[in-house]
């Protein structure tokens, strides 16, 4: 969500352009006044509070950012991060918190070996260093899985040191069409021994709280994704999202599949039925 931060009010021609790119915003708010919201104020902390001796987000109400969250969430448990929407999966609460925990023991760090840094000294600090252990983590291990080959990413921003060269965070339009894995997300989820439907698991953060965080990790890291490609593949519940992403390429004015096909110099289709192998799916698509 930090990278293509899709503008809901102007279209998908349009960022948010709240900040340079990779700016932790997730975690911290895409302004300034909702990271002020979200900040402790001291020894460079991020707010939080203790469930059953664990760390977790505080609640919309210590932290009064805008979050979205039906009415039937109760006060307790409207959690408050960086992003607004980040209520809607206990999934999304669990990388917030992961990251709300690393945030301020990295601020423990450096008040040990710096205590003379002031609140702000620290908390800027604590930004940039969890700025560079995000990217890491998503090149050298998110973007190295996902690429399927045998070359070896490193992120190693000393390369560019003393060097005079200067670039900027650009991303096609076709990859942040691309980006939607909707179709991995299984009709249901086995948490600590049973099945929640999406009816139970979205906008229910009580999960979080009731599950504890490394219950929940543990959970989510032995479910089985669903099906790739097929064809109806996706759940009932994210049909929009796929809907959604065809109606803004059109409006976006993106080439056809075929044209696509052609330029990377891929035979293109002929007929529904080449493209989907399925002669009932073709039929209908016809």
């Amino acid at each position: 969500h930090q990278f293509f931060n899709t503008d809901p009010v102007r279209g998908p021609a349009f960022t948010r352009a709240l900040g340079h790119g990779v700016d932790l915003n997730h975690i911290y708010g895409g302004t300034l006044e909702r990271q002020h919201q979200l900040r402790l104020f001291k020894d460079g902390k991020l707010k939080f509070q203790m469930i059953d001796g664990e760390a977790y987000p505080p609640v919309v109400r210590d932290a009064p950012v805008h979050m979205v969250y039906p009415e039937h969430v109760p006060a307790s448990l409207r959690f408050a991060v960086g992003h607004e929407v980040y209520g809607l999966l206990p999934g999304l609460l669990v990388y917030a918190t992961v990251w709300l925990r690393e945030h301020n023991r990295v601020c423990d760090v450096l008040h040990a070996r710096h205590p003379r840094w002031d609140d702000e000294r620290l908390f800027q600090t604590a930004r940039l260093i969890l700025t560079g252990e995000t990217m890491k983590i998503v090149i050298e291990e998110y973007v190295q899985h996902l690429s399927g080959y045998n070359f070896h990413l490193k992120f190693d921003p000393t390369l560019l040191f003393g060097v005079n060269f200067q670039y900027s965070n650009r991303m096609s339009l076709e990859f942040n069409h691309l980006y939607h894995w909707h179709p991995l997300m299984p009709d249901s989820l086995l948490i600590d021994g049973r099945n929640y439907s999406y009816d139970e698991f979205l906008f229910n953060p009580g999960l979080l709280a009731d599950k504890k965080l490394m219950p929940l990790v543990r959970s989510f890291m032995r479910q089985r994704a669903g099906t790739v490609s097929g064809g109806r593949n996706i759940n009932k519940n994210l049909l929009h999202v796929a809907t959604s992403i065809i109606e803004h390429g059109r409006t976006l004015r993106l080439q056809s599949l075929n044209q696509y096909r052609h330029r990377f110099n891929m035979r293109p289709f002929t007929s529904f039925l080449e493209l989907t192998g399925d002669e009932a799916m073709a039929a209908e698509m016809e």
